[in-house]
């Protein structure tokens, strides 16, 4: 008797547990509504045409064909923000709210599909205040689904220059500095060698700031200090700049040529002949840098 009760109840608990598993089956697969897509950019640039970020889904067989009283609503969200910078439901205007009032492009189209005609966002030359997570959210009377993906607006600088000073009489300060980028810029300092050597420089000090205006972005600024016994020969100082989370760098150069600053330190003392000397070598370190930066340019 006991034998019978006890596979009485293993049969009736593994009768639940199918039942169970096929009725989730039937809500996940086949029971509501599911966001199979979410299209967003990873990198847009700052001020480019436009931005396209759509949401893919599908629904129950019963609700694509009574879209209009299905329960149907489409919003996106910023940000995890509580309130919905856009909403489409089916019948009506699609709304742009908030964040995005004034920037869509409310006539684009999707799709041909009434259920999904205006789901998507087209975003009129976007900017870097447009960086951020957005999050699709599609839901009916029975269901509701969402999706979160990254979006970088990013800006290039709107200047770059490699510089140098001088530090001591056999030394130079050399600085590299970007304005006017979004996000947060990285730099980074090279020596290149006749070799083609690419040799980080060492205790270059890197600078960030945020601007005050809104919108306005980064500046960098790295520094390093070269002293000619490091180098025997002319070199390249190359200048990398990178946007972290895009593809985006640049890099610019300049040629150092060891022992130019002494030729301006020498003073007092000095005859005739090595005044013309120091001229001569002024004309000759000229000519060799046009024609370098030419070289440069046209690499």
């Amino acid at each position: 008797m006991w034998t019978l009760d006890l596979g009485c109840t293993l049969a009736a608990n593994l009768v639940l547990s199918v039942l169970t598993a096929l009725t989730a089956l039937h809500f996940c697969c086949v029971g509501g509504v599911q966001i199979t897509a979410l299209k967003v950019p990873e990198t847009v640039v700052n001020g480019s045409e436009a931005a396209i970020l759509d949401c893919e889904y599908t629904l129950k067989p019963e609700e694509s064909k009574a879209v209009l009283t299905s329960g149907l609503v489409i919003k996106w969200f910023f940000n995890n923000g509580p309130a919905p910078v856009y909403q489409w439901i089916p019948g009506q205007k699609p709304q742009e709210l908030g964040l995005l009032k004034g920037r869509l492009d409310l006539q684009h189209k999707a799709s041909s599909q009434v259920a999904a005609m205006y789901r998507a966002l087209r975003i009129v030359r976007p900017t870097t205040d447009l960086s951020g997570e957005y999050k699709c959210t599609v839901s009916t009377f029975d269901n509701e689904d969402f999706m979160i993906k990254k979006m970088i607006v990013y800006a290039p600088e709107k200047r770059l220059e490699v510089m140098q000073a001088q530090a001591e009489q056999d030394a130079v300060n050399i600085s590299c500095r970007a304005q006017g980028l979004f996000p947060e810029p990285k730099m980074s300092l090279y020596k290149i060698t006749d070799a083609d050597q690419r040799i980080p420089m060492e205790g270059v000090n890197a600078e960030t700031r945020r601007r005050e205006e809104a919108g306005e972005g980064w500046d960098i600024t790295a520094t390093a200090r070269l002293h000619d016994e490091e180098l025997n020969t002319t070199a390249v100082i190359e200048c990398l700049l990178s946007l972290p989370g895009t593809p985006y760098s640049r890099k610019k150069s300049m040629v150092y040529y060891p022992g130019r600053a002494l030729a301006w330190t020498d003073s007092g003392g000095v005859g005739a002949w090595r005044a013309e000397i120091n001229r001569l070598y002024t004309i000759i370190y000229f000519v060799h840098y046009c024609i370098v930066s030419l070289l440069l340019a046209s690499s």
